[in-house]
C-alpha cells in the first residue's frame, strides 16, 4: 500500500508528537508499505531510510502550513493519507480527496485553541466565552478587556479545525481519553489507535553510553518545563520524598528558572540539563532509579511513558488523560491522584529494590500492547477503508 504521512512536526528535533509520527512511519515501512513523509520541520531528507519530503515555508505558520501541506499533497501521487497534527490535517483535508486522508489526533486542538486544556496554571473544565476570558491572561500581548478580543479569533479557529475534521474519513485518537473528548465535540466516527513503541529499537539505542554524565542513582522528569506537564509539582514532590536522590531534568521551558529557585529552596540537588537528543533520553530512562511525571493536563498518551515501558523503568506518575491507559497502577506503574500520593509513590519506588524489579517486569509486558506488530494490522484496517 503507498501512504503518506503528513506532519508538522518530525525528528531529528521533535518532542513525543513527532517520535510517535516516526514510529509509525517506520513500522508501516516494515510491514512493506511504500511511506513517504511530508513535513515542514527541517532535517535530512533521507532519515531512517525513509523518503521525507521537507517544505520550506514562510510567512504565519497558522496559514502557511496547511496551504503548503495541501499543495504537497495535490502534486504527489495519489495514495491513502495520514495526518497527524493540526495544520497538516487542515492542509490534507483542504482538497477534494478528504475522505481519503485519515487524522491521528495527539492533543486537544480539536478542543482547545491552546492544544492544552490548561487556563491560569490549572486544568480548563470546560471551553466559552468566559473560560477563555480567563485564559487569555498571560497568553495575549494586552490585559482585560483588551485581551477578549481575541476570543471571536479563537473561537473561529477551533469551527475550522472541528469542521475539517467532519470531512475526513477517518478520525482517530490516541486514547479513550481523547476519543471521549472528541466525541462531545461532535466529531463522529472517531477509532483508538495508540502510539505504537518499538521495544527492541529502544532498547538497543538506551544500551549505549550516555553522552551526557548522568549519577549513579538519580530521579528523572524528561519534558517541557511548562504548566501542562507539572514542573511546578517536580521539585516540592521530590522534596517531600526525601529520597536524597538527584534530580536529573531533561527539557527545558518558562519554568525553568522556577525549578532552580525551588530547588535551592528545599535543598533538592537538580541537574537541569535542557533538552536533549532522543538517544541520551532512552539512555537515561533505562539508568533511572524511578522516571517522575507530575503531569497536569489531560495527557493524550505519553511517549515518553510508552518508552519507560519498552525499558522497563519505574515511573510514578499523575493519573490524568490516558497516562492509565498506559500504565497499570501496582503492575506497571504507580499512578496516583494527587502531589502528596506522588511524594510517597516516588519514595517507594526509591527505597524498595523488590518494588522497582516487579514493577519494571510488568512495564515490559505491558510494552506488547503498543508494539507494532499489534498495531499495525489495525492501521492498517483504517487505510484500507479509505482506498
Amino acid at each position: 500500500m503507498k501512504i503518506t504521512i503528513a506532519t508538522e512536526v518530525y525528528p531529528p528535533r521533535a518532542g513525543g508528537a513527532g517520535w510517535s509520527t516516526r514510529a509509525l512511519a517506520l513500522a508501516l515501512a516494515q510491514f512493506g508499505h511504500q511511506v513517504r513523509v511530508v513535513t515542514t520541520s527541517q532535517g535530512p531528507e533521507d532519515m531512517d531510510g525513509l523518503r521525507v519530503q521537507r517544505l520550506r515555508v514562510t510567512g504565519r505558520k497558522r496559514f502557511a502550513q496547511p496551504r503548503a501541506f495541501a499543495r504537497a499533497i495535490a502534486e504527489g501521487e495519489r495514495t491513502v493519507v495520514h495526518a497527524q497534527h493540526s495544520l497538516s490535517a487542515l492542509g490534507c483535508l483542504g482538497g477534494a480527496d478528504a475522505a481519503r486522508v485519515a487524522v491521528t489526533v495527539r492533543d486537544h486542538w480539536p478542543v482547545c485553541f491552546w492544544s492544552t486544556r490548561i487556563s491560569r496554571g490549572a486544568p480548563c473544565p470546560a471551553c466559552g466565552i468566559a473560560p477563555m476570558s480567563r485564559c487569555v491572561f498571560g497568553r495575549v500581548p494586552f490585559g482585560a478587556p483588551l485581551s477578549w478580543g481575541a476570543i471571536p479569533y479563537m473561537q473561529a479557529d477551533l469551527h475550522e479545525k472541528r469542521e475539517a475534521l467532519l470531512r475526513a474519513g477517518a478520525t482517530l485518537a490516541v486514547s479513550e481519553s481523547i476519543a471521549n473528548e472528541l466525541r462531545a465535540a461532535g466529531i463522529p466516527r472517531v477509532q483508538v489507535i495508540p502510539n505504537i513503541v518499538d521495544a527492541a529499537e529502544a532498547q538497543a539505542v538506551a544500551a549505549q553510553a550516555p553522552s551526557v554524565e548522568l549519577p549513579e542513582r538519580f530521579l528523572l522528569f524528561v519534558g517541557k518545563l511548562e504548566e501542562n506537564k507539572g514542573a511546578r509539582l517536580l521539585v516540592p514532590a521530590v522534596a517531600a520524598a526525601r529520597t536524597g536522590l538527584p534530580l536529573v531534568v531533561l527539557g527545558e521551558g518558562t519554568l525553568s528558572h522556577e525549578l532552580k529557585f525551588e530547588a535551592t529552596a528545599r535543598d533538592v540537588t537538580l541537574q537541569l540539563r535542557g533538552w536533549a537528543s532522543r538517544e541520551d533520553v532512552l539512555r537515561a530512562l533505562q539508568r533511572a532509579t524511578a522516571l517522575v511525571f507530575p503531569s497536569l493536563w489531560d495527557e493524550p498518551l505519553s511517549r515518553v511513558l510508552l518508552e519507560a515501558l519498552a525499558l522497563g523503568t519505574p515511573v510514578a506518575a499523575m493519573d490524568t488523560g490516558g497516562t492509565r491507559e498506559i500504565l497499570d497502577h501496582e503492575k506497571s506503574g504507580l499512578v496516583v491522584r494527587d502531589e502528596a500520593a506522588l511524594a510517597e509513590a516516588i519514595a517507594r519506588l526509591a527505597q524498595d529494590d523488590r518494588l522497582r524489579e516487579r514493577i519494571g517486569a510488568g512495564a515490559r509486558e505491558r510494552a506488547r500492547a503498543f508494539a507494532p506488530e499489534t498495531l499495525v494490522p489495525r492501521y492498517e484496517a483504517v487505510y484500507k477503508t479509505l482506498l
